[in-house]
């Protein structure tokens, strides 16, 4: 045990500060003799966790990193997302576009409902909105945030949908009144990327009809994650 705590001594040592130290130097800090921090040290850079700098001195490393284990995490949309849905207490939904053959494609991406990630929403069973479901591009709010974001030029429709559309566009959401497909009531934002292209939407539940103080409230929150 006292060799042990020689060796710690010595380790707190070299991380104190981000520098070589040199082997005098650090007996001299730690109160042992210099053969026995030197052993010390050998021992440090066979395990990661000091590096030779020169022939007398040493600075540390974080050998110890390879010893832990990985943190699972959630990726970076989905992370965001359930800080939303944590925010809002409501199922929350990112979608984005496939590039195919015959056009595009919008499909959802990530999902949150609260505190729950997309492995717990896909446990709930069949009627849970989940990653790869398909999201229609004209009929919801999601689609149609995702379409009033891309140049006009490139939206063609029914007077009525681009009529829709400068309206998002003067507004900044969009809002379905009711459910469309397995997506409820939801208002959406468009997601834009960091060349200012659309690279999507972002849309959460609206639970109360009707409600003008929930959908600013709701949109707020979006805007705050886009």
């Amino acid at each position: 045990m006292q060799s042990l705590s020689r060796a710690l001594t010595v380790l707190a040592e070299l991380n104190r500060e981000e520098r070589p130290y040199g082997v005098t130097e650090l007996a001299g800090t730690v109160g042992l003799h210099k053969s026995t921090v030197h052993r010390i040290l050998t021992t440090f850079c066979a395990h990661g966790l000091a590096a030779r700098v020169d022939d007398h001195r040493y600075t540390a490393r974080d050998g110890l990193a390879a010893l832990r284990p990985p943190v699972k995490r959630p990726c970076a949309p989905e992370h965001t997302l359930i800080a939303l849905g944590r925010r809002l207490g409501r199922l929350v939904v990112l979608a984005k576009p496939l590039p195919k053959a015959t056009g595009l494609v919008l499909q959802v991406a990530a999902v949150a409902d609260g505190d729950r990630g997309a492995a717990e929403v896909r446990a709930l069973g069949a009627a849970a909105v989940l990653p790869g479901d398909a999201v229609s591009l004209r009929r919801s709010a999601l689609g149609r945030a995702y379409l009033s974001a891309l140049p006009v030029e490139q939206v063609s429709g029914t007077p009525d949908l681009l009529d829709t559309l400068r309206r998002i566009r003067a507004t900044g959401f969009a809002h379905n009144s009711r459910p469309v497909a397995s997506l409820p009531r939801m208002v959406a934002v468009p997601v834009r990327a960091r060349d200012g292209s659309c690279a999507g939407a972002l849309g959460a539940e609206l639970t109360q009809p009707g409600s003008v103080d929930e959908l600013r409230r709701v949109v707020s929150v979006l805007r705050s994650g886009v």
